[in-house]
């Protein structure tokens, strides 16, 4: 299966591992700092410091900040793509399949919310090369969606709909736990989110014969409780 595009940060050092382990530490001193500072206001001084690699040689793995942000984007796509490919390989029917693409992005949104918000928040200050990957990126990840969508529809599972548009809607829903989350804290749980999202695509994508079917296993679940 394809897997999303991404660039090359430059290097000269010829140790993968080694590089693979200080952006590491980079990438986490970065998470703290621009959570706190913001992108524009966190200096390379600050991240050679708090990831404890000396200002000299951290030019070895990152030459600008732009690459630390690139080096976020990436972290946070894999994850979440990575996420939606063990569910979108199982053999559920597609309305199973469905719910969990949902259900493990959400939970991965939720886990990696302070990396979302940092690359929503400063994608205006990224390199058009760092947008441009981060846009391939969305495609691809949507796509999963796409997928299932149209397998759904052909299976009669799902009403005939637009894939692409439903798949942006999808998408839209789960971003709302992180982009509102200062107003959704405190006052909704993810487990409420999670069925909120369910609820709102189901009830307008599955054909009647299937809505039923989901309505009557609901009712059961809930009678051996």
């Amino acid at each position: 299966m394809k897997r999303f595009a991404t660039r090359k940060i430059p290097t000269n050092i010829k140790n993968e591992l080694l590089v693979e382990k200080r952006r590491q530490q980079i990438f986490e001193a970065v998470v703290k700092l621009f959570s706190k500072k913001g992108f524009h206001k966190t200096t390379l001084r600050e991240i050679s410091k708090e990831s404890g690699i000396t200002l000299g040689n951290l030019y070895d793995y990152i030459s600008t900040k732009e690459d630390v942000l690139y080096l976020i984007q990436e972290k946070a796509s894999r994850a979440i793509i990575e996420a939606l490919l063990r569910d979108e390989e199982s053999n559920s029917n597609p309305v199973e399949r469905l719910k969990k693409l949902i259900t493990s992005e959400l939970d991965a949104m939720d886990k990696y919310q302070d990396l979302v918000l940092i690359i929503y928040q400063e994608s205006h200050a990224m390199h058009k090369r760092t947008l441009f990957s981060l846009l391939r990126s969305e495609r691809h990840h949507l796509e999963h969606y796409e997928r299932v969508i149209q397998e759904g529809i052909d299976g009669n599972f799902f009403r005939p709909t637009n894939t692409r548009m439903m798949a942006n809607m999808i998408k839209m829903l789960i971003d709302t736990w992180v982009l509102k989350r200062l107003d959704l804290r405190g006052k909704a749980e993810i487990d409420e989110m999670r069925e909120g999202i369910l609820g709102i695509v189901f009830d307008g994508i599955v054909t009647g014969k299937e809505a039923e079917q989901n309505r009557r296993k609901e009712r059961n679940i809930k009678g051996e409780l």
